[in-house]
């Protein structure tokens, strides 16, 4: 779908006289200076060189004539055939027809000449080629050899072309791939059979008779094509880089004298003429024949030359004509040959081509060089003309330039493979340009002919099918001067055209704007009025914004110049807007308007792509690897070489327009993979069509989920909500986005959406769809800004996922009443139409609520069936298939209704023998035992209970069994509640089953609240509520021994739990045993309470037995306890220092060896012969390569929860000099702080004791003790905990952060599974190990905050 676009034209009207013909230019592709050869005269020439060639005047500059002065053999010097720009030693090699080969430096030598006259060949020389690297030259002298030389012109082979043998690459016929063997098409047998009489073959009649040289690409290879004498025919032989020869080419007949080597090297050009035709034809480098196509030229052109371009996509073919000459330009796509460019010379005083070559570098600038003396530049770029009308009425009509046939295929309506097309319009010469008008939203067309003509066409039509071929109006003459060419055009309204036009006259662009007029009946078109508006500088571009009206053109430098017609004014051409320019220049542009709200308030913007795949939006880089672009109305669409088509939404600011980073969503819709080399033809405006031309020519037509979702958007914006649904539909876009675009719109217009929608199934895939998740928020945000009003209020909410409210990811109330509320609405709008006809869906609205509402839906069925049974059945089978047929029967059956339940069962695969008899027994029961019977059957207990409890008093044995077998008990106390007898004995059984379950309390108050105080006694003793046990005693009547015998058995489980104040009064008051009491204080410490109850009871012989010996004791135990805290503290404290110290010292040591010079490495290779390129390992860098971890990413986890649970009992134990020894210092001394200030209580206790009976010594000794340990912790605790470092938490970050990466990998990897290649899937395997590998590090937790001591006081001041 590709044309060729003339850009620029530079063309000297004169820079000299040549006497003949043979003129040659060569360009020194650094400076772009052009340096021309010709003859002056018999025996003298002159070298020139053309400079500045982007300036409106080139510099001429006259550096030598031939032959030198003062020269004895002036006359001998002959014809010049041949000249070369030699780029390494900056200088023109000339070859002259007598043999004579001059270099002329740029610079003088060491002798101070500039002109060299470097050898001689006495036989003279007809012909010259230099190899692609300069390093060797072919020449063809005059005694018909091939003649090879050095750069430095020393001789390397001379050998004779004219020879008998084939070639040292000949074919050997080995016995297969026989003629016979072969297929032959529609000929048949008979053309195995057929001789070829080779030795009829002969010359073409328009054989120059000369040699013609050619270079592969590679410079392996050359060619030269010849006359064979002997043969009477021409051929071509092909010749190795030492000049020997190695294939020699198939006969054929009338072959001419044009050559050249295509230099990706394939195929090898020349022509032949046949009686009927003119081919161009190929050979492969085996010398075999590899077809061919026919020029479309009388019988009497000529062929002259053929070239190759550069990058082997254009042929450039010389043509002599009766009238003239031209140069047509060839190319090649899906195995057809396409005319995309004429360029006409006029014969007349001696104006046709002289010569011409490609550029060597620039692969599409042609320079030309004509007989009388000028120079021509054409610079060419590869253009699509399209449509690019923003209208949904556009056909996305894309036309294809081929000679004088424009293929046109309107692309909305079909997709025509190349090479055919939809319409073939036939135009009376080759075909320049084209131009889309803004009539017909875009459609009609205007085409600018080779011969300056224009020929205007419209496409009226566009509602029959088939659709009518766009009609001609006519042509008009744009030539009025003959120096004055238009190369491009734009129709920018119904009765204007633009033209860019170089006058060869002044070396100057201007634009001219020709105002037309149609007949009214005729429709044909005449020129009204012409105006040229003269530019200063040259452009290479008019471009013509057919939505906008934008007129612009641009330099060649990037500057921007915009074109301002109105009515019954002057054209004016100044600045366009803010953006004067871009970057660097573009090859390819567009404009648009880039922002939200209406049309008008948006920012404009250009759009340019250079030729080094650089995308610009105004002066703004936006991407550096683009290879096409296309407008959207909304997006700008753009494909990368990395294989990928993204998507910039239009409906952001200026400022935020950039790809934006969306791998955090788990479907990125801006970006979509393409196939390798695909570029965009069309992105259709308002479709869902994204066209895509592969390298190889054919087309792809795609639906990017981008332009998707934007019909979807708009459609649903303007409630078209039909067109919506189909798209989502088609496309596989889930439903729910109909409702989440925006919910109050939708269900402001659910009537609209039923009649719209109006197909059962459709509605049905509608609801079965509809789940609680905004889509607009998990799988399709909107990229930039929109029409979506909740990503507008909440710009911020996370993307996340959740599937029903799943775990983790709570759902908002709005968002759980999603589907009960859309089908609640649904159903009632169906009900008001006919609920006959939408009987399944109103069905699914009951099916699909949340939790299913399974019960209406029978009821409806059961309603239904006595109006039409048939309908009823198939309306049973639908919600079989959406419900589970085994939940509708257990439903059915908890109605109680049996005709229903029946029904249910005869449309579902269960077996009669399986149900039957089942319901047959329940036929025969009670009522409410047949119901507790079903209730229980489907499992509904409470319910079973409550029936059962009606049934009858004969039942009620039945009913506490069921009670305690499904644990009912609290809904048993409801139902039995107006029940005294019954609700106390649900009471009993509640508190066995308490008591049983170890919930002695609850039991306590079960008991209690049966009036059972006995079984109320032993479950609170059993919960050791010894306040409710000595009181229910009290109520028993127990005597005082038994009450003392509890007092002393509850005291006992008191003290097993630690409650020795509550243990001391149960002895002291219940038991009446003050020693036991005073026993429990001591053994709980509670030594001033032990001294109160001894005196209270008035022993103060305990005082001397118990308390006295019990404080020494608990003295002795503290001092001990406070040593031992001590000595730990001092050894752990100096051993954490000494780990610090050795932490230190290695960090300095690793940093100097790290510093000091390795000699060793000096002159080292790093890279061994075996080294793999993609290995991410060196001396100084760890593995960092994709590729080095996709090797393990089958391994499983470094730790099984085995090895995880050994590393953990290794790390807690802290083993001297392990990597966790300081973690565990850190741990234990922590401990040991929180251990020291718990003794305060004990301590602080202790020292009122002592100070109370007068032992101050010990007070004094325990008080100092415990404070020296305090004072050590204090002065200790900024050295123990110390603020965590950058690097500490930057790693911990960097853990957590991996580990979050890692499940969001996995994630996404399991959610795009079916998407990805193995390639894909090995890199995200990769990128999961490599995630697992930082997860998995342990890092010693040595920083934390210090734990925070009590301000309690301890100490005693009188101490």
């Amino acid at each position: 779908m590709k044309n060729l676009t003339l850009l620029s034209q530079i063309h000297l009207a004169r820079f000299g006289r040549p006497a003949g013909k043979d003129i040659h230019h060569s360009v020194d592709p650094e400076t772009g200076h052009v340096y021309v050869a010709y003859s002056t005269g018999p025996a003298e020439g002159v070298l020139i060189k053309i400079s500045d060639l982007q300036s409106p005047y080139p510099e001429i500059t006259e550096l030598v004539t031939f032959p030198p002065e003062n020269d004895v053999h002036a006359d001998q010097w002959g014809q010049v055939v041949g000249v070369k720009f030699l780029v390494d030693i900056q200088a023109v090699c000339i070859i002259f027809s007598h043999g004579d080969v001059v270099l002329f430096h740029n610079e003088p030598t060491e002798t101070g000449e500039t002109l060299e006259i470097v050898g001689s060949v006495d036989s003279g020389i007809s012909c010259m080629a230099w190899s692609p690297d300069e390093e060797l030259v072919i020449m063809v002298t005059g005694e018909g050899s091939i003649l090879e030389m050095t750069k430095d012109f020393d001789v390397i082979a001379e050998n004779p072309i004219d020879v008998e043998e084939t070639g040292e690459d000949v074919s050997v016929n080995v016995g297969w791939g026989k003629k016979e063997t072969q297929f032959h098409g529609t000929e048949g047998k008979q053309a195995a059979q057929r001789k070829v009489d080779t030795s009829s073959f002969t010359y073409s009649p328009d054989d120059d008779d000369g040699h013609r040289l050619s270079w592969r690409g590679d410079g392996t290879y050359f060619c030269c094509s010849s006359k064979d004498r002997r043969h009477g025919r021409r051929v071509i032989r092909v010749y190795n880089r030492e000049a020997i020869l190695q294939t020699t080419s198939e006969s054929v007949d009338m072959l001419e004298h044009g050559l050249s080597w295509r230099p990706s090297g394939n195929l090898i050009t020349s022509s032949q003429r046949l009686p009927h035709r003119h081919d161009i034809v190929f050979f492969e480098r085996n010398g075999l024949r590899h077809g061919e196509f026919t020029l479309r030229e009388p019988s009497d052109t000529i062929v002259k030359e053929l070239a190759w371009n550069c990058d082997s996509t254009v042929l450039a073919v010389w043509l002599q004509r009766t009238a003239g000459s031209c140069i047509q330009l060839w190319t090649m796509n899906n195995y057809k040959w396409y005319l995309k460019q004429e360029l006409l010379y006029n014969d007349d005083e001696s104006a046709g081509v002289a010569n011409f070559q490609w550029d060597v570098e620039a692969a599409l600038v042609l320079h030309v060089v004509t007989q009388s003396g000028s120079y021509q530049r054409n610079q060419y770029c590869w253009d699509t003309y399209i449509n690019e009308m923003l209208a949904p009425e556009n056909l996305g009509t894309v036309a294809v330039v081929d000679g004088a046939n424009l293929m046109v295929t309107p692309f909305r309506i079909m997709n025509v493979p190349p090479p055919m097309s939809a319409f073939t319009l036939v135009v009376p010469y080759a075909i320049q340009h084209v131009s889309f008008s803004t009539l017909h939203h875009g459609d009609d067309m205007a085409v600018l002919l080779a011969d300056q003509r224009v020929a205007f066409y419209e496409m009226a039509d566009k509602t029959t099918r088939p659709l009518p071929e766009p009609k001609l109006l006519g042509l008009i003459e744009l030539s009025e001067i003959p120096s004055v060419a238009v190369r491009q055009i734009a129709w920018v309204g119904s009765d204007t055209l633009v033209g860019l036009q170089y006058d060869s006259d002044i070396s100057a662009d201007s634009i001219v704007v020709i105002k037309l007029a149609f007949d009214e009946e005729s429709k044909a078109p005449k020129i009204t009025s012409r105006t040229d508006v003269p530019l200063e500088g040259l452009f290479q571009r008019l471009y013509f914004n057919q939505t906008y009206g934008d007129i612009l053109l641009q330099q060649a430098d990037g500057n921007l110049m915009s074109v301002e017609i109105k009515e019954d004014e002057e054209p004016k051409v100044g600045k366009w807007m803010e953006v004067h320019r871009l970057p660097e220049g573009c090859l390819w542009m567009g404009t648009t308007r880039i922002g939200s709200g209406h049309i008008e308030y948006r920012e404009k913007a250009v759009i340019g792509l250079a030729r080094n795949n650089r995308l610009y939006v105004n002066d703004r880089l936006i991407s550096s690897e683009t290879t096409s672009f296309c407008l959207h109305n909304h997006f700008l669409v753009f494909t990368t070489a990395t294989h990928s088509a993204r998507f910039l939404p239009l409906e952001t600011s200026l400022s935020e327009f950039k790809i934006v980073d969306n791998s955090t969503l788990p479907y990125d819709e801006s970006i979509r993979r393409v196939e390798r080399g695909s570029k965009i033809v069309l992105a259709l405006p308002f479709s869902v069509n994204l066209i895509l031309q592969m390298p190889r020519g054919n087309l792809e037509t795609v639906a990017p989920r981008a332009m998707v979702l934007s019909v979807t958007r708009d459609a649903l914006d303007k409630c078209d909500f039909r067109t919506a649904f189909v798209t989502c539909r088609k496309h596989r876009i889930d439903l729910n986005i109909l409702y989440d675009h925006n919910p109050k719109v939708f269900m402001e217009n659910v009537t609209e959406f039923v009649k719209q929608v109006k197909d059962v199934d459709y509605l049905n895939l509608f609801l079965s769809f509809l789940r609680s998740e905004d889509v607009t928020q998990t799988l399709y945000p909107l990229s930039g800004s929109g029409s979506s009003l909740k990503q507008l209020q909440n710009p911020t909410q996370p993307y996340t996922r959740s599937k029903g409210g799943a775990k983790g990811a709570p759902i908002s109330p709005e968002l759980a009443e999603k589907v009960n509320r859309i089908c609640d609405a649904v159903r009632k709008e169906l009900q008001t139409l006919d609920r006959n006809t939408y009987i399944n869906s109103v069905l699914t609205t009951y099916v699909r609520k949340s939790p299913p509402d399974l019960e209406s839906a029978l009821l409806l069925l059961a309603e239904l069936k006595d109006q039409d049974q048939a309908l009823a059945e198939d309306a049973l089978k639908f919600t079989i298939f959406l419900a589970d047929v085994d939940r509708l029967f257990d439903v059915a059956l908890g109605m109680y209704d049996f005709a229903l339940v029946l029904m249910v069962a005869q449309w579902s695969q269960k077996d009669p023998r399986e149900y039957l008899p089942f319901l047959n027994e329940l036929r025969t029961l009670e009522k409410y035992y047949q119901r507790f019977k079903i209730d229980d059957h489907l499992k509904k207990y409470q319910g079973a209970l409550q029936n059962l409890s009606q049934a009858g008093e004969k039942y009620f044995a039945d009913c506490v069994a069921y009670i305690k077998q499904h644990n009912l008990f609290k809904f048993a106390l409801k139902v039995f509640g107006s029940d005294p007898v019954k609700h106390k004995a649900v009471l009993l059984i509640y508190g066995d089953s308490l008591s049983v379950n170890g919930d002695h309390a609850q039991a306590g108050v079960a008991y209690a609240m049966a009036g059972d105080k006995e079984k109320a006694l032993e479950a609170y003793r059993e919960a050791s509520h010894w306040r409710e046990a000595v009181v229910l005693a009290q109520q028993l009547k127990y005597d005082p021994s038994a009450t003392a015998y509890l007092a002393r058995g509850l005291a006992e489980q008191l003290k097993v739990d630690k409650r020795f104040t509550e243990a001391g009064v149960l002895l002291a008051e219940y038991a009446k045993d003050s020693e036991e009491a005073i026993s429990a204080l001591l053994e709980g410490r509670l030594w001033s309470e032990a001294i109160r109850i001894a005196y209270l009871y008035n022993r103060l012989d305990l005082i001397v037995t118990h308390v006295t010996p019990g404080i020494a004791d608990g003295h002795h135990d503290l001092m001990e306890s406070i040593r031992d805290m001590q000595e730990q503290f001092d050894k752990q404290i100096k051993r954490l220092r000494e780990v610090r110290d050795q932490k230190i010292e290695k960090a300095l040591a690793e940093a100097a060896e790290d510093m000091a010079p390795d000699d060793g490495l000096d002159n080292v290779d790093m890279m061994s012969d075996t080294t793999s390129m993609a290995s991410g390992f060196s001396r100084y860098t760890a593995a960092n390569s994709v590729l080095s971890k996709s090797s393990q990413s089958s391994r499983s986890s470094q730790y099984t929860a085995r090895l995880k649970k050994r590393h953990d009992r290794k790390r807690a134990r802290g083993k001297k000099g392990s990597a966790y020894e300081e973690e565990y210092l850190i741990n234990s001394l922590r401990k040991l702080i929180l251990r020291v200030d718990s003794t305060k209580p004990d301590v602080h206790a202790m020292l009122q004791c002592l100070a109370a009976s007068m032992s101050l010594q010990r007070a004094k000794a325990l008080q100092q003790e415990f404070a020296k340990v305090l004072q050590d912790i204090e002065e200790h605790m900024h050295i123990i905990f110390v603020a965590p470092t950058e690097e500490y938490l930057t790693k911990k970050k960097a853990v957590e952060d991996a580990k979050n990466e890692r499940k969001k990998l996995i994630k996404q990897n399991q959610t795009n599974a079916h998407l990805m290649s193995r390639h894909e899937e090995a890199v995200a395997q990769a990128q999961i190990a490599q995630l697992e590998e930082i997860a998995e590090q342990e890092i010693a937790d040595i920083y934390g905050e210090a734990p925070v001591m009590s301000k309690e006081t301890w100490d005693v001041d009188l101490v």
